[in-house]
């Protein structure tokens, strides 16, 4: 289950439909939104256009687009796992 307290930190649309993503817990990667985008839905439909798609920006650590279609940041770091897409920080070495 997705941490509740995550949340993306930074956000940028690159052609052609990809979101290059990093979270609050330090991972990152570039999500590709075409598969997610392709489905029928009235909150997808205007993501297919590339400018509009371009307009995605972070409201409270969501992304988000100006016809209030969001994404929870859990279901988007999961996604990203999943495809492989995720790329997790590397641990912090101590000095012994």
């Amino acid at each position: 289950m997705a941490d509740p307290r995550l949340k993306v930190t930074s956000i940028r649309a690159i052609v052609p439909f990809k979101l290059v993503v990093t979270f609050s817990d330090g991972s990152s990667g570039t999500f590709n939104a075409a598969p997610m985008i392709a489905e029928r839905g009235e909150g997808t439909e205007p993501l297919r256009d590339r400018r509009f798609f371009g307009t995605v920006e972070l409201a409270n650590g969501k992304p988000i687009w100006p016809n209030h279609f969001d994404l929870s940041p859990g279901w988007l770091r999961e996604e990203m796992e999943k495809r492989g897409e995720l790329q997790l920080p590397l641990p912090v070495r101590r000095k012994r």
